[in-house]
């Protein structure tokens, strides 16, 4: 009896200590929570000395006695803070106090005579079982005043507290009672004592939970409560089936050892049935939700979880991973997901889970999507089939109502605008919603929407990028054209004044033999997937010599300063000639045919560089600024692309170098190409 005893008390002190904790770490200050962190403190150090006292430890009695005073007086005293927030008379409160304190100076000056010499529970002494029967006696009349004087908007609140607390002075009223009446306190009683109270601690933390004004905001998370609350379960359903056995094995004579066996492997087998059992689970979560939190849902829990779920749309397509994020709310197995045509605003069949059904598209003035789109609002299809009136007497098609899996439909709108439509099928568990799920669909597919909105836009930059880049491709083939194309037009405009001159027609051969060797390479440089295959180590003094020679026929004709130097790089030669003509090019045009254009080659430590310089028209600064690099924006009218310079700045910086230009309205420009010597 003893050791039961201990392990009662031991259990009640270790939940109180808990209880403790969680009540420090939420504590926000409010005078009332003191009181009640005090209560549990001093409960669960009563929980401990009691265990030890019964487990035979040696210790001072008067320390037992203490413990009970405490306990009591602190219990009464939170009470009695309850009391004043209702207004219950002063003279109730004074009078609790004042037992309180007689109580306590009594066990006291018992203390001190030293008449609580033994620490047998029969032998408490004379005034810790009268003092203990007015304690508790206080303590309910105390909460019965509480619980009668509440408003009633407040009793939902204050009713756990009425019954663990409540409890516990019951249970002392009963022990006490025996005391007196038998003249000492019954040990059976006392052993059992805390395991009774056990089951009052519990309760104590929900009246903790719901009265908010308390300022003690305990969170008990909803996974510990159902896995808790399973294992509990599961451990009364093995005890019973022990008791089972037992009596099997006690009355079932010879058969008893062969019943016994069946029993157990029958009861096992039906303990795995229950706790696989997906309903079961969904009913327990429904019934916990229910009773024990004042929402439905874990909002922390549900929105990491829509968070990490619509991270995953790497690994499946966007549309595949909203179903799965708004199906995971109410544990729904299966759906689909309708997302509009931004071209034609069809509702196109987009994806599906879990289902081989086939579904048609929706078009914009079907009554699903007219509905929706009025009311944003969820359709419940058994609702529907229950009280069609509730949607304006709608028209579902046959497909959708002859399907019996098909539960709701749920919108995705984000600024006003339906993006989408999901279907959900049944849930195993019950499918009766209320204003919070339904709340809580709509948030999570406003969300959705968002989501697919941001992939779409994603879809539609990277398409734009592709475009972008073929875009850019095909204008610097056009620009390399339209330079072969000005060649070819000079020997064309001079071929009837010169044909018969064998020059001019060798001259003629040269020009257009150059210009197919160019197109040649032209197309070999687009064909080729990696352009750094082309990088070649290359004298620079050569790529500026093909570069001059492609502009000599052009006036001013452009001189040549090396200054001895001789660089090697690793570059694609012919997109460094093309765009180094290209630059020179540009200078002779801005000159007058008596002007001069030089080109000269630099070199330092690290760096390489390129200089073209004339005395042309000139630039101004904010002309360079605005209007050089900017792609398709010419000076030349239709005879320019406007993206010669743009192609050799971005040559320029691809190597790792830059481009950089100084000119001065009138007087000329000074372009140079700065690359790391590599």
């Amino acid at each position: 009896m003893n050791t039961i005893g201990a392990i009662g008390y031991a259990s009640v002190g270790t939940l109180y200590a808990l209880l403790t904790v969680l009540l420090l770490t939420t504590w926000r200050g409010h005078r009332i929570g003191v009181y009640l962190i005090l209560a549990s403190l001093a409960s669960a150090l009563w929980g401990f000395l009691l265990a030890a006292q019964m487990s035979m430890v040696t210790l001072y009695p008067s320390l037992v006695a203490i413990v009970e005073v405490s306990r009591a007086t602190i219990w009464i005293l939170f009470l009695v803070q309850l009391v004043s927030q209702i207004g219950i008379s002063r003279l109730l409160r004074f009078l609790a106090v004042a037992i309180c304190v007689v109580f306590t100076a009594s066990v006291v000056y018992q203390i001190v005579r030293g008449s609580l010499n033994s620490f047998q529970i029969a032998n408490l002494g004379a005034t810790i079982i009268p003092g203990g029967l007015a304690m508790a006696l206080l303590g309910l009349v105390l909460i019965e005043q509480l619980y009668r004087n509440a408003p009633t908007s407040a009793r939902w609140s204050l009713e756990p507290l009425v019954l663990g607390v409540g409890g516990i002075f019951s249970y002392d009223l009963f022990l006490y009672s025996q005391g007196v009446l038998l003249n000492a306190i019954d040990a059976t009683t006392w052993s059992a004592r805390g395991l009774v109270n056990l089951l009052f601690v519990p309760l104590i933390a929900i009246a903790a939970r719901r009265n908010t004004d308390w300022e003690m905001r305990i969170f008990v998370s909803r996974h510990v409560v159902f896995y808790s609350t399973t294992l509990i379960a599961t451990g009364l359903y093995l005890l019973l089936m022990s008791f089972g056995g037992y009596l099997i094995v006690r009355f079932g004579g010879s058969w008893g050892g062969v019943a016994q066996i069946v029993f157990f492997a029958g009861a096992v087998v039906v303990l795995m049935t229950l706790l696989f059992s997906s309903t079961l689970r969904a009913r327990l979560k429904v019934f916990l939700n229910k009773h024990f939190f004042h929402n439905k849902y874990d909002y922390r829990d549900e929105w990491l979880r829509l968070v990490s779920t619509l991270a995953s749309f790497d690994q499946s397509s966007a549309q595949d991973v909203a179903i799965k994020a708004l199906a995971q709310v109410v544990d729904s197995p299966s759906g689909a997901i309708w997302v509009r045509d931004s071209a034609s605003s069809v509702f196109r069949s987009a994806a599906r889970m879990g289902t081989a059904d086939q579904f048609p598209d929706l078009a914009p003035d079907d009554p699903i999507i007219h509905f929706i789109e009025s009311d944003m609002w969820l359709v419940d299809l058994d609702e529907y089939k229950r009280e069609p009136e509730r949607y304006g007497n709608m028209h579902l098609p046959n497909w959708l109502i002859d399907r019996p899996s098909s539960w709701l439909l749920v919108p995705l709108q984000s600024s006003g605008i339906l993006l989408g439509v999901i279907l959900l099928d049944k849930a195993v568990g019950p499918p009766r919603l209320n204003y919070e799920d339904r709340d809580l669909l709509k948030t999570v597919g406003s969300h959705i929407a968002v989501h697919l909105a941001q992939a779409t836009s994603d879809s539609l930059l990277a398409e734009a990028r592709q475009f972008e880049a073929y875009n850019r491709t095909t204008a610097f083939l056009m620009h390399d054209l339209n330079n072969l194309i000005a060649q070819q037009s000079l020997i064309v405009a001079n071929a009837e004044k010169h044909k018969r001159n064998p020059e001019f027609v060798d001259d003629a051969i040269g020009t257009i033999a150059g210009s197919v060797e160019r197109m040649k390479r032209v197309m070999k440089h687009l064909k080729t997937a990696d352009k750094e295959r082309s990088l070649k180590p290359t004298e620079l003094k050569f790529i500026i010599s093909a570069a001059l020679d492609r502009c000599a026929a052009d006036t001013p004709v452009p001189t040549l300063d090396l200054n001895d130097v001789d660089v090697r790089l690793a570059v694609n030669a012919e997109e460094f000639t093309m765009v180094l003509a290209h630059i020179v090019k540009n200078a002779q045009d801005a000159c007058r045919d008596d002007g001069t254009v030089t080109v000269t080659l630099g070199h330092s430590d690290d760096t390489s560089s390129i200089t073209v310089v004339d005395d042309g028209v000139g630039m101004s600064a904010e002309f360079i600024r605005d209007r050089l690099f900017r792609p398709f924006d010419s000076t030349k009218g239709n005879q320019g692309m406007g993206i010669g310079a743009y192609q050799a700045r971005e040559f320029a910086r691809k190597m790792g170098g830059d481009l950089t230009v100084e000119s001065v309205p009138g007087q000329g420009t000074r372009v140079s190409i700065t690359l790391p010597v590599r």
